[in-house]
């Protein structure tokens, strides 16, 4: 018995001192390097174990010595490098984007849906049953390919406005809306198989915005999807560029393939301009839909401080490996 228990011992030691030196190299997640940049995301999870392994270690040590006070070190060092960063959403933390205060509708409203359809799921009626119930303004739809593109032709007289590249990469989009789209431009901006869309947008009280829709690659590597092996993933940054130099009030979502953790402005080369929406609400994530043990936010929308939030959500599974996002936003100012 006290062999195994000695094991269990070293079994715990080593899993926190893992989880801890994972946490303190996501630090560094500015990077090309691959591995240093997917530490970053399972934050939550490091947290939650690094505290478990912290109580069970208190109660299971009677005789410290040296190399437990050091264990202990580590330990904390992570939970707080983890804590400095998921504390931003939750509600200890100030919302970075006000919630609304307009109660009737003004025309200023607008809200918008998100959904990374997963190009392989063959299930268009979960998410054609949401979008029906939640009848959203504009609908962003990621990973559509033709069939997808036939399924969601059944919103086309509903939403007389849309942009699309349709591909069969996993990177195909559709931007639905029922509001105007006064301009409608598609960007390569960081790899020529990945599009990006910028929109601008005429409200119902007369106001223009911009809207750039996402979905950029992520860090691991595919062999036969768009990857940046070798380069930077640059496309955020060069959104910010155009957001720094913007004529109207601006919006940025989709599946950014990274976890942000309140990161907006290294992220996309900004200085308070963007804002998670997020911040000070809740973490709402969204991957994977598949797996409850490994879920971080990756679809996101940022907006400039134009905007207040009367509605955000995470909504139910439509059989892809994202959650759906649901917002309800409205531009505020005379």
């Amino acid at each position: 018995m006290k062999k195994l228990k000695n094991v269990l011992k070293i079994v715990l030691y080593t899993i926190a001192l893992l989880i801890a030196v994972f946490s303190i190299l996501s630090i560094f997640r500015n990077t090309e390097n691959r591995i240093l940049k997917m530490m970053d995301f399972p934050r939550i999870q490091y947290f939650i174990i690094s505290v478990f392994c912290l109580i069970v270690i208190l109660f299971v040590i009677k005789k410290w010595r040296w190399y437990k006070y050091l264990i202990l070190l580590f330990i904390t060092s992570g939970i707080v490098v983890n804590g400095s960063y998921i504390i931003n959403y939750t509600s200890l933390v100030p919302e970075t984007v006000p919630t609304s205060k307009t109660i009737s509708s003004t025309g200023a409203q607008f809200s918008l849906l998100l959904a990374n359809v997963k190009m392989s799921n063959r299930n268009s009626q979960n998410l054609i049953s949401i979008i029906n119930q939640r009848d959203p303004d504009l609908i962003l739809a990621m990973e559509v390919d033709k069939w997808w593109d036939n399924k969601l032709e059944i919103f086309v007289n509903d939403y007389p406005f849309s942009q699309k590249v349709i591909l069969d990469n996993t990177y195909g989009m559709i931007l639905f809306s029922k509001l105007p789209l006064l301009k409608k431009d598609i960007y390569y901006l960081n790899n020529k198989n990945v599009p990006s869309f910028e929109s601008t947008i005429l409200l119902n009280n007369g106001k223009k915005l911009s809207l750039f829709c996402m979905h950029p690659v992520p860090p691991t590597h595919f062999k036969k999807l768009p990857d940046n092996a070798g380069q930077k993933e640059k496309a955020l940054i060069k959104v910010g560029a155009m957001v720094n130099n913007r004529e109207y009030p601006t919006v940025v979502a989709g599946d950014l393939n990274d976890v942000v953790w309140s990161n907006v402005d290294k992220l996309t080369n900004t200085k308070s301009i963007l804002y998670d929406v997020r911040v000070g609400r809740g973490f709402f994530n969204s991957f994977n839909a598949e797996n409850f043990l490994l879920r971080w936010p990756l679809d996101h929308v940022f907006v400039t401080d134009e905007f207040s939030v009367q509605n955000l959500e995470k909504l139910s599974d439509i059989g892809s490996d994202h959650f759906p996002i649901y917002i309800e936003l409205v531009l505020e100012g005379n």
